[in-house]
């Protein structure tokens, strides 16, 4: 009976090995994405982060959090690639006031990679939408005076601060400290 057990195990083992030897990798979204990007920031230093928070006119605090996966193009980081899909989740809050968290959705039909991202020093690609529709949700959205839940199509032509994603087109980690206070960190991985 031992032994009868031990092939068992053995076998198993062989198993198990060759079917994790010839399965292929597993890409979180399917073949059709060729990059993954996750990123987030957080300024608390009040003196220099009342930019973000302008809209409350009061300095404060903020920071956001998100990714995006994006496909449907030829796989190349060249300058002038255009893809037919994607989708971003991306949440941002500023303090003050309390509670006041805003989450984005968005469905892209269509994006390019440019140089020129007004969040990205000159000559860096970057990922630009072109198409799709994007959602607001959360108690920020009231501040923005943006309806939630509601699939809006991208305005043409698209205010940066909608459509410039500024997320480098360039696989790798990015971690910035531009000052006292404030983190960046962006995580750019691209599918073979």
């Amino acid at each position: 009976m031992r032994q009868k057990l031990l092939q068992i195990a053995v076998l198993s083992s062989v198993l198990l090995t060759v079917a994790l030897a010839t399965a292929s990798p597993a890409s979180a979204y399917g073949n059709a994405e060729q990059w993954q990007i996750g990123f987030s920031a957080t300024c608390t230093n009040t003196s220099l982060c009342p930019a973000a928070s302008g809209i409350f006119n009061s300095p404060g605090t903020f920071g956001f959090w998100g990714w995006c996966a994006l496909g449907g193009s030829d796989g190349s980081s060249a300058v002038g690639t255009t893809g037919n899909t994607a989708d971003c989740q991306f949440s941002f809050y500023t303090r003050p006031p309390a509670n006041n968290v805003t989450h984005f959705t968005y469905d892209v039909t269509s994006w390019k990679i440019d140089t020129g991202s007004a969040l990205l020093p000159p000559g860096v690609p970057s990922f630009f939408v072109t198409g799709g529709t994007f959602e607001v949700q959360g108690p920020g959205a009231a501040n923005l005076g943006l309806p939630t839940g509601v699939a809006i199509p991208f305005p043409v032509p698209c205010p940066a601060v909608l459509c410039d994603l500024g997320l480098p087109a360039v696989p790798g980690h990015l971690s910035a400290n531009p000052f006292q206070g404030y983190t960046i960190n962006i995580q750019v991985t691209k599918l073979p």
